[in-house]
C-alpha cells in the first residue's frame, strides 16, 4: 500500500499552485479538479508534479468546435465509431450570437470523430504528440490536453493555500524565499504571459482583468530588486511589465525556468540576442565614457558602435544622451557628427 504524505510547500507544489489557480479549477464540494491547456510540455510538467505527491492525474481531450452562429444542439451531431458522443454549446461572453460545440473525450494519441450538421458531415482527425495537439478539419477547431485530478488530500492543501474565491498572491510567498517566487512566477508566464522580443524593445508581460491580483505581483517583484511595471492596460484590463537585461538576468538568476515550450523558446532565445557587453542600468555614463577616453580621439556614432560590438542606433542614442547632459563634446562643423572627450567636458 503506498503510503500518501502530506503536501508541503516547495518550489513544485508553488508552481502547481500557480498554475490551477490561473489556468484550472478545483471545488472541495464538488470534488472537481481539471487544468486545460494546449502546450503539452507544460501539461506534462504539471503531470511530473503530481507523480511526485503520488497522484497519477486522468488524461482527457477537450476539443472545441466553432458553430454557425445561432446553432442549436439538435442540428448537430458528433460520433465516434459510430457512437454518438455528448457534447453541450457554449456561448461567446462577448456575443451570445455566436456559439461552439465543447466536447470532452477520452486520451487517445490518435482518433477520429465525424461531426453531422444537417446535411453536412466533417471528419476531424486528432493527433496527441509529444509537444502538442494537431487537429485536421475542415472546421475552425481548438484542442486542448485535460487533466484531472480530484484527491481530497489535494484540495485540502489548495484551499489552505490559495483562495479560489478572489485571484491574489498566496501568503506563503514572502520576498525572503526567492525560490518559490521564482517557480509561482514561471508558473504564471506559462499560463498567462507572453515573452517576446523586436528590434531593441524585449518585455515579459502578463495582461489580465484582476487589478489586485497583478498590483501584488508587481510589489513582490520590486521588493526583491526585479523592476516591474504596473498600469492599466485598456478599460478592462491590467497589466505588469517588465524589460531590460538587468531585470531578466535576475529572474535567471533566482531560479526562472519556464516549461511551455513556446514560452521557454522566446525566453532562450531573447536572454541569447543581447550582446556580450550588457550595461546595467545605473552605470551607462561611466561605461560610455571610459570606452570613448579609450579611444582618445572624435569618433562617429559609426565608428563608436564598431568599437563597441553594438548597433549604431544604441551608441547613437547614449551619445546623445551624454552630450545633453554635458558629459562629452561634439565636433558638428563637419557631418557625421564626431564624439569626444575634453578637459571641459569631463565631471
Amino acid at each position: 500500500m503506498i503510503a500518501h504524505n502530506e503536501i508541503n510547500i516547495n518550489a513544485d507544489t508553488a508552481y502547481l499552485i500557480e498554475s490551477l489557480k490561473v489556468e484550472g479549477y478545483w471545488s472541495t464540494e464538488l470534488f472537481t479538479l481539471t487544468i486545460q491547456n494546449k502546450n503539452i510540455p507544460f501539461l506534462n510538467h504539471i503531470e511530473e508534479i503530481l507523480n511526485k505527491i503520488n497522484i497519477v492525474p486522468a488524461k482527457r481531450i477537450l476539443l472545441k468546435i466553432r458553430l454557425n452562429d445561432n446553432s442549436k444542439k439538435d442540428e448537430i451531431e458528433i460520433k465516434s465509431n459510430e457512437n454518438n458522443l455528448n457534447f453541450h454549446v457554449e456561448k461567446s461572453p462577448f456575443n451570445p450570437d455566436k456559439v461552439k460545440a465543447v466536447i470532452s473525450i477520452p486520451y487517445k494519441k490518435f482518433q477520429t470523430l465525424i461531426f453531422k450538421y444537417k446535411n453536412e458531415e466533417y471528419s476531424i482527425k486528432i493527433s496527441y504528440k509529444k509537444d502538442k495537439i494537431e487537429c485536421n478539419a475542415n472546421l475552425e477547431c481548438w484542442v486542448y490536453g485535460d487533466l484531472r485530478f480530484p484527491i481530497k488530500r489535494l484540495l485540502d492543501f489548495l484551499d489552505k493555500n490559495a483562495n479560489k474565491k478572489s485571484l491574489e498572491i498566496g501568503k506563503y510567498l514572502i520576498e525572503k524565499n526567492e525560490e518559490l517566487i521564482a517557480s509561482a512566477f514561471s508558473a504564471l508566464i506559462d499560463c498567462e504571459g507572453s515573452i517576446n522580443y523586436y528590434g531593441l524593445k524585449r518585455t515579459i508581460r502578463v495582461r489580465m482583468r484582476n487589478k489586485q491580483y497583478l498590483w501584488q505581483w508587481s510589489k513582490l517583484l520590486n521588493k526583491i530588486g526585479i523592476g516591474c511595471t504596473f498600469r492599466k492596460n485598456s478599460d478592462k484590463e491590467y497589466e505588469i511589465n517588465i524589460s531590460g537585461w538587468e531585470d531578466f538576468s535576475k529572474l535567471s538568476k533566482i531560479g526562472i525556468k519556464f516549461y511551455n515550450s513556446k514560452k521557454e523558446n522566446e525566453w532562450r532565445k531573447m536572454m541569447m540576442s543581447f550582446k556580450r557587453n550588457q550595461i546595467s542600468r545605473n552605470s551607462y555614463k561611466e561605461f560610455y565614457i571610459n570606452k570613448l577616453k579609450e579611444i582618445n580621439r572624435e569618433v562617429t556614432s559609426q565608428e563608436f558602435a564598431e568599437y563597441l560590438k553594438k548597433g549604431k542606433r544604441v551608441a547613437s542614442h547614449y551619445l546623445l544622451k551624454l552630450e545633453k547632459k554635458g558629459l562629452i563634446s561634439c565636433n558638428k562643423k563637419i557631418w557625421p557628427y564626431r564624439y569626444f572627450i575634453s578637459t571641459s567636458s569631463v565631471r
